[in-house]
């Protein structure tokens, strides 16, 4: 039987005789050859494309857990806002427009508590309001509160807005130092000392702190 070559881009048999046809069969298997190179340095492309993609990934991750964000009020009152970052300086940031005044701890004569007076700055004017513990860390809540003092915290979302209101009142809470007793009733009540003292104003009573503080 005859040897023959085959042509496998033309599925014809080619005889070794036949230079044209040589060519043509060496030029086909020149063409799959040089596909299937462009294919691997494609497919390598991708992977490479992709190993970047995760390298980024995963400096993006590290860049994150080594900085977070700090609320720092000063002896002063004033209050920043710091990223800080183990590959770079930290910078403040002015985060609020007040600065705040030591709060007040407010407790009823007969040992209730769970609320407080935030007293603030704005614009060079004093201004309280009065804030149940309970809600202290709802973000609506204390930004109403805030907001009926014209106080107002800056941040460029949601969850950076709930950070900041978190960190700055657990640092008032724990900073304070001053406690406010007050009468649970209008009119004479004996103090612990034994002396007598009469309330005349419900500004002064417990319920009305709980009412100010809704």
């Amino acid at each position: 039987m005859e040897n023959m070559h085959y042509n496998y881009g033309y599925n014809q048999p080619v005889s070794p005789g036949d230079p044209e046809l040589e060519k043509i069969s060496q030029k086909n298997w020149l063409d799959v050859q040089k596909q299937a190179a462009i294919e691997n340095i494609k497919s390598q492309g991708q992977a490479e494309r992709e190993w970047q993609k995760m390298c980024s990934r995963e400096a993006r991750k590290e860049n994150e857990l080594a900085q977070h964000e700090e609320v720092i009020v000063d002896g002063n009152g004033n209050i920043y806002c710091i990223t800080r970052n183990l590959n770079i300086r930290a910078e403040k940031r002015e985060t609020f427009n007040f600065k705040v005044l030591n709060p007040i701890k407010v407790v009823s004569s007969d040992g209730d508590t769970g609320v407080w007076i935030f007293k603030f700055i704005v614009d060079g004017v004093e201004r309280s309001c009065v804030m149940a513990e309970k809600y202290i860390f709802d973000v609506k809540y204390v930004t109403r509160k805030l907001g009926c003092c014209g106080c107002r915290i800056y941040a460029t979302s949601p969850r950076k807005k709930k950070e900041y209101i978190e960190q700055l009142m657990s640092r008032l809470m724990e900073s304070s130092t001053r406690t406010l007793e007050v009468k649970t009733h209008l009119g004479w009540t004996k103090e612990k000392t034994g002396k007598f003292t009469f309330v005349e104003e419900e500004e002064r009573l417990w319920k009305f702190f709980l009412k100010k503080a809704k």
